[in-house]
């Protein structure tokens, strides 16, 4: 039974995304906050847990992105839900990142007939980044310059995704840093 645990954190992650939408229509912010938070400590735990339990698949890192960005995606309606007054600050950003996002999909689809997922590290600062950005926007409606910080660190991580795809050789997950493919 254990070794499903990190199976069951992703489910729970895909879950949370319409749990927080549904909260963020009853005007539940702290609520939103709450499970904000706990999707991101199963994203945390799911790979610690399956390299520790030995279960550590590509499926499971595969549904693990998928996860993430059905998550994050869920966090974005949710605030615009709850937070209608942060969509012109929030959109362009959101818009940004989104494009950059499918792209780098797009291009692992091209060449390796299989989504990416490098789980590199700049993509891990990224989702802690997030987490903050979200927390405050659900808890105090004030972003600030937070929102500007993450998006720099969102546009890094997308830009350092692309250049993992456009140098490995054959599709790989978990690749630390582009620093680290020769």
């Amino acid at each position: 039974m254990l070794h499903r645990l990190p199976w069951l954190l992703v489910l729970f992650r895909i879950a949370a995304g319409p749990a927080m939408i549904g909260l963020a229509f009853a005007g539940q912010g702290a609520a939103c906050a709450v499970l904000l938070s706990l999707g991101v400590l199963s994203d945390i735990f799911d790979g610690i847990i399956a390299r520790r339990l030995g279960v550590a698949t590509p499926a499971l890192r595969t549904w693990d992105s998928r996860a993430d960005v059905a998550f994050w995606l869920s966090a974005v309606v949710a605030v615009a839900v709850l937070r209608p007054e942060l969509v012109p600050s929030f959109w362009p950003a959101a818009a940004v990142i989104a494009a950059l996002e499918i792209g780098n999909h797009a291009v692992s689809f091209a060449k390796f007939r299989r989504e990416a997922s490098p789980h590199h590290y700049l993509s891990k600062a990224f989702g802690l980044g997030l987490w903050l950005l979200f927390a405050l926007a659900f808890a105090t409606g004030r972003p600030g310059v937070v929102l500007w910080c993450v998006l720099a660190l969102g546009v890094a991580s997308q830009l350092e995704a692309f250049a993992i795809t456009l140098r490995l050789k054959a599709w790989r997950c978990d690749v630390p840093t582009v620093l680290t493919l020769r």
